[in-house]
């Protein structure tokens, strides 16, 4: 093999360094290369014992224990890994998720990691926090309420968790849209075959809202609430509001207040047909 700079053939092989350069140029051809012979030692006892590392499958560095060490520290940052693997694998599981949300949950969870921000917090939170910050940059439908619910526990301790994340990765994630959790309610809601109809009225309504500046500063699933009710009202559905609660998940404050706001727009006053016009 030559050298890649001068086109020499004259290479030095330093086995000790695990590299190799040209010594017409001084260009280094190889570095950092891994050793696959097997060489022994000696112990103590006069005992013949076997040099080297193990690397294991998935495993991002040797282990630099010498004879008679472990590298304990290395191998428990792996082992924190695998099970943050197995926490977001469990979170992403029943919401249908594919490998690549996993995955860059995964990369999320060692940059916290790296930044010692998943000392004093519960691992399930950090890895709820991970994936729902994938979930975010994919403009998924997810709520933070959905990792709320599979863990079981409370959704404003995972949002300051998530909170604080983005804020230590300084992330700049995209405003959440109320349109992509429509669809997610209304199949809560069983409108039947007139689910489209319902969506596409509560997608015209969120538009509305946003050009009266109901939407800015209120978080989706109150605006998605509202929208909701009204649409359902409109295709002829009695839904009343504790239904439209218990789908979003809201308080029952929040609906009448975005309700209230609504109601003081010229849009309300539209006609059926008028507004779908």
């Amino acid at each position: 093999m030559g050298c890649k700079a001068c086109g020499g053939t004259d290479i030095e092989h330093d086995s000790a360094k695990g590299m190799s350069y040209c010594l017409s140029c001084g260009e280094v051809g190889e570095e950092n290369t891994i050793v696959s012979e097997v060489t022994f030692g000696e112990a103590a006892s006069g005992a013949a014992i076997v040099q080297g590392s193990f690397v294991r499958v998935g495993q991002t560095r040797a282990n630099m224990g010498g004879p008679g060490r472990h590298g304990s520290g290395q191998e428990s940052r792996e082992l924190t890994l695998q099970n943050s693997r197995r926490r977001i694998q469990r979170l992403a599981t029943p919401m249908g998720l594919s490998e690549h949300f996993i995955d860059s949950a995964q990369r999320y969870y060692m940059l916290a990691l790296n930044l010692n921000f998943t000392k004093g917090r519960r691992s399930s939170y950090v890895a709820a926090a991970c994936l729902y910050i994938v979930c975010r940059v994919e403009k998924g439908s997810q709520m933070l309420i959905d990792f709320s619910d599979i863990l079981q526990v409370s959704v404003f301790k995972l949002g300051a968790t998530f909170a604080r994340l983005v804020n230590l990765l300084n992330l700049q994630l995209p405003i959440v849209d109320p349109a992509l959790y429509l669809q997610k309610f209304a199949n809560k809601l069983e409108f039947g075959d007139k689910v489209h109809q319902v969506v596409m009225d509560a997608l015209r309504l969120v538009q509305r809202m946003d050009r009266d500046w109901i939407r800015t500063g209120r978080r989706p699933s109150g605006i998605c609430g509202a929208c909701l009710l009204i649409a359902a009202r409109m295709n002829n559905f009695r839904r009343t509001q504790k239904e439209i609660i218990k789908a979003v998940k809201i308080a029952d404050t929040t609906l009448r207040r975005r309700l209230r706001e609504f109601r003081l727009t010229q849009s309300s006053e539209l006609t059926v047909t008028d507004f779908r016009s």
